[in-house]
């Protein structure tokens, strides 16, 4: 009986010391698994994502025999074996009438296998841009797109993927960043969905530009519950939160990086410029244009090379020839009984006011982060350099730099003496881009609470590629902590998140500044210099009056709180109302100097898109009230209401159309992939990758090896059992 005991004992403790073994190793695999997989950090790191596509390129595939190079692949859950990926090419035209720019972009999904296949693309567009209509093409029919509250058309989308029926759904993930889902797109066919959107061209500096993006930087996402500071308290648990946002898995697409010539999505694009007035020259910053003048006041623009890689933005200025610029314009729409308008006026440069007669204090920020390697960097650095030679002995600076830490030159800003400057100088010099974008501390060690003695123009450069994914806890930072600072961005690289950019700026209350390319480093920086040493003109108000000169009301504007001026910068107001007024009085204020400019409002010229523009506009001012603390539950009505009536895609409306004849058989698999982007010009690979969430990695570890340790030791107890 003992000896039947201890038999049993010892194949008891066998296995249990089995199960131990088997536990810690299998939580030794899923560590690993965790480490080494996309799903842990966003996305592979470039690099990493580049051998998997030149591994794929070696492979065969089942259908299609051996790959060629160029071809990209992809495999999923349910097909491990690699399967050829749809093809996306994109044609672009934009129109240019006086204000206002139209533009059609054509997306071609085609498929080359033999499946049914959805296609998710995510793809930008420019931050201001108002997307009104979306249709799709099938051969020669065309099925025009429906807008929905956003859930709904996500509803309708799916019902008819499911059906069997050709469908597309346009969404709006961020103000500059969208979703095209294109579903049942037959073997060897394709599907084109057209989009269109309205902008407003920019006017600074002397010339007009505007900038179309052709890539969405992948977005660093905050880990969850990350604690940035127990001294602010911004989200009223004590303590500010570094926190991922909701769609934190909608921002970020698969990442497609090879050789120069095996770049993937390309695009052709067509500007027509019709100006009304002469130019003296016509800039394309990044890509090469040939040009052609069928009329006299009519510019054709197209891509020397035919077509692009979608890997950076294009960025076009033209500049009007002296004088025939207007200083003011009045533009105009009549729809449903309800006047649209857009003014613009040019205020003058303030000449003659002392601009700065107090000394600056000037806090620089550099994101030294990795989607900022390569040309990004040494952009930045130059950039910051010059900003650094401009200071004055009287001065006052400090130098911070952050990825996923932020250090800065000085506790406190110091005087901008020689030494202080050139040491400035080699700090920055020495600094080497790598690692996340936690860009939330660097903020707030930008912007301290305590306010400092009086005296001082306090400025903030902040000088990054804005590839973030939690946009709006950042300018609620901006918005809490600015007090009478003033914020100004300076976008670097070819793919800036240009919404985080502007916005910031805008609650900043200063610019933002764009460096494409290290030959625009001195221009663009020089430009930006004149604006935050000239004066600014601020309490600007604007007036609308009868013919009286009585005031008249019931005019609603936007913005309603209007913005400082800066040095070349014009005014800009879009207002509705039933009846026109027949003046707007404008004023504001140079330092101690009152300036004021009245404007007959009879001579409007009618264009059909002002309409639009003034509800895009609206709707920017509703979403700031998320930022600014307004019931969101009343911004989400007023926006969708606004957004179903000018048919305009929002964060809470999307466009969708359905085919209404199913075509793909209930016996046939759907093969659903979220297509391949670029890796944004001049980026480097290395360095990119971007945490999501933060995961108990190093308990998973310590649990595994006391596992395996319990065990072994039990192991060992087992031999010496059997041994006696």
């Amino acid at each position: 009986g003992a000896r039947a005991g201890i038999i049993l004992r010892f194949f008891a403790e066998c296995l249990l010391a089995s199960m131990v073994v088997s536990l810690g190793t299998a939580f030794l695999i899923l560590v690993a698994a965790w480490w080494t997989s996309s799903e842990a950090w966003g996305a592979p790191t470039a690099s990493e994502q580049m051998e998997q596509v030149e591994t794929a390129a070696r492979n065969t595939s089942p259908m299609d025999g051996p790959v060629t190079e160029g071809r990209l692949m992809f495999r999923t859950e349910s097909e491990p074996e690699m399967q050829p990926a749809l093809v996306l090419e994109t044609d672009v035209t934009i129109r240019v009438t006086g204000p206002l720019a139209r533009a059609v972009v054509r997306q071609r999904f085609k498929n080359p296998t033999e499946a049914w296949a959805e296609g998710i693309y995510l793809f930008p567009l420019p931050e201001s841009a108002a997307v009104d209509h979306m249709r799709m093409r099938i051969g020669e029919r065309v099925i025009e797109g429906e807008i929905q509250q956003r859930a709904q058309a996500k509803k309708t989308y799916e019902a008819a993927k499911k059906a069997g029926k050709r469908t597309s759904l346009v969404e709006q993930e961020r103000p500059n960043m969208f979703t095209t889902s294109v579903a049942n797109i037959p073997p060897s066919g394709e599907i084109v969905v057209e989009i269109e959107y309205q902008e407003r061209p920019e006017w600074k500096d002397g010339a007009f530009s505007l900038r179309f993006p052709m890539v969405v930087g992948p977005r660093y996402i905050p880990p969850e519950k990350l604690k940035v500071t127990e001294e602010i308290d911004l989200s009223g648990q004590g303590w500010l939160i570094s926190s991922p946002p909701e769609d934190a898995d909608r921002l970020t697409a698969p990442l497609h990086e090879s050789r120069e010539s095996d770049r993937i999505n390309p695009v052709a694009l067509t500007v027509i410029l019709e100006t009304g007035f002469p130019l003296a020259k016509i800039t394309s910053h990044h890509h090469r244009i040939i040009q052609s003048k069928p009329t006299a006041e009519t510019w054709s623009l197209s891509l020397a090379e035919g077509e692009v890689p979608a890997d950076r933005d294009f960025e076009l200025t033209w500049t009007p020839v002296a004088g025939s610029a207007p200083r003011a314009a009045l533009f105009s729409h009549v729809q449903e009984g309800m006047n649209s308008a857009l003014m613009m006026v040019m205020p003058p440069r303030g000449d003659g006011v002392q601009s700065r007669s107090m000394p600056r204090e000037v806090v620089y920020v550099i994101d030294v982060s990795g989607s900022m390697g390569g040309a990004s960097i040494r952009q930045a650095k130059a950039a910051l350099t010059m900003a650094l030679d401009r200071l004055k002995p009287h001065d006052r600076f400090n130098v911070i730099a952050f990825n996923h830490k932020t250090k800065a030159l000085h506790d406190r800003a110091v005087s901008a003496t020689s030494e202080a400057v050139e040491d400035a100088r080699n700090w920055v010099d020495n600094l080497d881009a790598d690692g996340g974008t936690e860009m939330l501390s660097a903020l707030i060690r930008s912007l301290p609470e305590d306010q400092q003695e009086d005296g001082w123009v306090r400025q903030v450069v902040f000088m990054t590629d804005g590839a973030v994914g939690n946009e709006k806890q950042l300018f609620q930072a901006i918005h809490r902590l600015l007090g009478e600072r003033r914020l100004f961005t300076v976008g670097i690289g070819s793919a800036p998140n240009s919404h985080f950019m502007r916005t910031a700026a805008r609650f900043g209350r200063g610019t933002f500044t764009h460096i494409g390319s290290p030959d625009q480093v001195l221009t663009r920086m020089e430009s930006l210099f004149k604006k935050i040493e000239s004066p600014v003109l601020s309490g600007i108000q604007v007036t609308f009056l009868d013919e009286n000169d009585h005031a008249v009301n019931g005019v609603e504007t936007v913005p309603g709180n209007i913005p400082d001026l800066y040095l070349g910068e014009p005014l800009a107001v879009a207002f509705q109302t039933t009846t026109m007024p027949a003046k707007a009085k404008v004023s504001g204020r140079f330092g101690r100097i009152i300036w004021e400019s009245t404007l007959n409002l009879d001579g409007a010229v009618s264009r059909p898109g002002v309409g639009i523009y003034w509800a895009r506009q609206k709707i920017e001012a509703l979403m700031d009230g998320h930022v600014t603390g307004l019931n969101a539950q009343d911004i989400e009505a007023q926006v969708t209401q606004l957004a179903l009536t000018h048919h305009l895609v929002s964060k809470y409306t999307s466009l969708v159309a359905v085919d209404k004849t199913p075509i793909r058989p209930d016996e046939a698999l759907l093969r659903s992939q979220r297509m391949k982007t670029n890796l944004p010009h001049g980026w480097k690979g290395e360095g990119l990758r971007m945490p999501k969430t933060a995961t108990p990695a190093q308990l998973y570890l310590m649990i595994g090896s006391l596992l395996l340790g319990i065990g072994g030791v039990m192991r060992r107890r087992q031999l010496g059992v059997g041994s006696v």
